[in-house]
């Protein structure tokens, strides 16, 4: 299983709002999703070790006098029992340090409930007064792949990739999942965070590569072959000074949604490297990479 959690951390944080809309819609509609304010390196006690969490971020409701809530969004690989005590206690814990609300998601990356649930823990597992905590918890693998493909949101296309793909072979989700994010107005950095989880999730055996590589010569799939060519490629072809002006922007735009605004001293080092290689090897390091100081670029 790949590192969910780096991946993850990354894909979730870029689209926040699309998350929002898929897990509660109906709170989503009431929040300011476009100015979340994320809150990094937020460590917790968990069973008496230190614990960074997954993501928390504090949202605005719209028109409500600046009142706001916390969402607190945790990754597991899979269900397991005593998920809902731990949000409970993160609950506690945040709260305590911030003072307002906090809305707790668990996304289950397997097994789990199919679909977004709310969960809710009985007063006599927790004891007298502490029963009635509600969270969310979204099971991914149970769902239908076709469903999310056909949602609005592009994290939808991207998450597909982890879901029940029903009637279609593995090379034909992962083509299907590819296909929108190809024809889909994103960004460049928003686009590889999408394709990354695609194909951290939908690794092709050799049978299956073969059917893959059949299946993108069928007319309709161009535009998934265009998105295929590497990056270096790409740039290469449209020249090597420009290539590394856009290398370098999509760098520092990943750099960003990883770990937040970044040091002058890292911008000055991105800035000049004049290296095509060098840029695509960093930008590939850094969707899994815990800290810039692993990228060596503080």
């Amino acid at each position: 299983m790949p590192r969910h959690d780096s991946i993850f951390k990354a894909l979730l944080r870029s689209f926040f709002a699309d998350l929002l809309r898929l897990a509660v819609p109906a709170l989503a509609g009431r929040l300011d999703l476009m100015h979340p304010v994320f809150l990094d390196k937020e460590f917790f006690t968990a069973g008496g070790r230190r614990r960074e969490l997954d993501l928390l971020a504090r949202v605005s409701f719209l028109g409500d006098g600046g009142s706001s809530l916390l969402i607190h969004v945790e990754v597991e690989a899979r269900a397991r029992p005593g998920m809902g005590q731990r949000l409970w206690r993160y609950r506690n814990q945040i709260q305590a340090t911030h003072e307002i609300q906090v809305l707790s998601i668990v996304l289950y990356l397997d097994r789990g409930k199919a679909g977004v649930q709310v969960m809710t823990l009985e007063d006599d597992l927790l004891g007298p007064g502490l029963g009635g905590f509600r969270y969310v918890a979204f099971g991914l693998a149970s769902c239908a792949a076709e469903d999310y493909l056909d949602r609005p949101e592009p994290l939808a296309w991207g998450l597909a990739a982890l879901m029940d793909r029903g009637t279609l072979s593995r090379p034909e989700l992962k083509l299907a999942c590819l296909r929108r994010i190809a024809t889909a107005e994103l960004d460049d950095a928003r686009r590889v965070l999408l394709v990354n989880c695609i194909e951290a999730y939908l690794e092709l055996n050799s049978e299956e590569a073969a059917e893959y590589a059949r299946l993108c010569t069928v007319r309709e799939n161009r535009e998934v072959r265009r998105m295929a060519t590497t990056w270096s490629e790409r740039l290469e072809a449209k020249g090597m000074e420009k290539g590394l002006l856009t290398l370098r922007a999509v760098l520092l735009g990943l750099l960003e949604q990883r770990f937040g605004s970044l040091p002058a001293k890292t911008r000055e080092r991105v800035e000049a490297i004049s290296s095509l290689e060098r840029l695509a090897r960093l930008h590939k390091r850094a969707l899994t990479a815990r800290s810039l100081g692993a990228l060596r670029l503080q």
